[in-house]
């Protein structure tokens, strides 16, 4: 049976080396299996918007063009999350609006006044805030050990800018939208509570009726 959804809209952030990617395949599948219409998306999108955003990562770019890059792809990913939700799907996703409030924040300081807030204010007409947002907290020493065999590295994949990054998302994760998992525990572990945390949210009081 097909559960009725009380939460349709699931982030999953976390710094780099965090596991996000991993654990948000592992609870689609999961929540696939038990029959709910689960659609997973990421940021930055497969799109050319997404590709500039993935350009900017191996190039000196100004961070402000940097953070509108990612804004400009997320206005038009906003677009279809709200049709997947208008379809009545849940729609789970690996990064949204927080990685641009913890990353570019981080990357803006100095440079801008009051930067996190900025940046919301600025993304405030095209985001659609998440019903639950699932933060893998995790210390960037040990995110930047488990990613250490990537054969491609960006520029903000360095310990003392990723300790801000950190810094940023414990801030935001003072919102009662999100909770925050160990991230340091092996990965099944986080797999298991995430998918225990997601579930709980999306848990109908009554039937619902087989999805067809």
């Amino acid at each position: 049976m097909q559960r009725e959804m009380r939460c349709r809209f699931v982030t999953f952030e976390g710094v780099d080396g965090s596991g996000k990617t991993s654990v948000a395949s592992f609870v689609a599948q999961s929540l696939r299996k038990e029959g709910l219409d689960v659609v997973l998306t990421t940021e930055p999108t497969h799109t050319w918007l997404g590709d500039a955003v993935k350009r900017s990562y191996t190039e000196t770019v100004n961070p402000f063009t940097e953070a509108l890059l990612f804004m400009a792809d997320r206005a038009t990913h906003t677009d279809q999350i709200r049709r997947w939700l208008g379809e009545g799907k849940l729609v789970l996703s690996d990064r949204y609006c927080d990685s641009t409030y913890a990353y570019q924040a981080a990357g803006l300081k100095g440079i801008g006044p009051d930067p996190m807030n900025w940046l919301k204010r600025m993304s405030k007409p095209f985001v659609t805030e998440p019903g639950l947002t699932v933060l893998l907290d995790v210390e960037p020493r040990l995110g930047l050990r488990r990613i250490a065999a990537r054969s491609r590295k960006v520029h903000f994949e360095n310990e003392p800018f990723l300790r801000k990054v950190r810094a940023n998302y414990l801030m935001l994760a003072k919102s009662r939208r999100f909770v925050t998992i160990d991230a340091s525990k092996p990965m099944a572990a986080v797999k298991k509570e995430a998918l225990r945390i997601v579930s709980s949210r999306v848990e109908a009081s009554t039937a619902a009726r087989r999805r067809s």
